[in-house]
């Protein structure tokens, strides 16, 4: 029995371990499927993990950010403070736990870094009266750092994978 479960963990090693080829092989494909759909605005990012500006990583699930042409569909938690919270009274105060909206994006750019091996897609957006800010950093294995600048409020930042839609 210890023969066989050795043997079998031998053939798992052996067929999971991928040459430097077929590795560079399977970066270069998803480089071209990321690169087609982040330039072709066609992509969703699901994402796995927030990091607020005043706090700890914290995983989340069933949250994404989808790029459609110039609509951008948002699904994403929120913890922040405002920057001013002592000018404001009580009833103006925003306490928003969360980034869901649907709207349009304006000034979208994508800058491709081929030292770096990624892309940086910049571009705005209204939400609630507010202008939004978001950089989008997407390496060639298909994950995505997501910074959002609200304009009042604290920055927040997200990790997730990029799939062409």
């Amino acid at each position: 029995m210890k023969k066989f479960l050795i043997m079998i963990t031998a053939v798992l090693l052996v067929a999971a371990c991928a040459t430097p080829e077929e590795r560079a092989a399977r970066q270069a494909e998803n480089l071209k499927v990321v690169k087609a759909s982040v330039g072709s605005q066609k992509y969703k990012i699901s994402v796995s993990q927030m990091t607020p500006m005043r706090g700890t990583s914290v995983y989340v699930s069933n949250r994404y950010l989808k790029i459609e042409g110039d609509q951008i569909d948002c699904s994403l938690p929120y913890a922040g403070k405002e920057d001013i919270p002592h000018l404001k009274t009580r009833g103006e105060m925003r306490m928003d736990s969360k980034i869901e909206f649907r709207g349009t994006i304006e000034n979208y750019l994508l800058q491709l870094l081929p030292k770096k091996k990624s892309g940086v897609v910049t571009f705005t957006t209204k939400y609630s009266g507010e202008e939004l800010k978001f950089s989008i950093t997407i390496d060639n294995y298909g994950k995505a750092k997501i910074r959002v600048t609200p304009e009042s409020r604290d920055y927040i930042d997200y990790e997730g994978s990029v799939y062409a839609l």
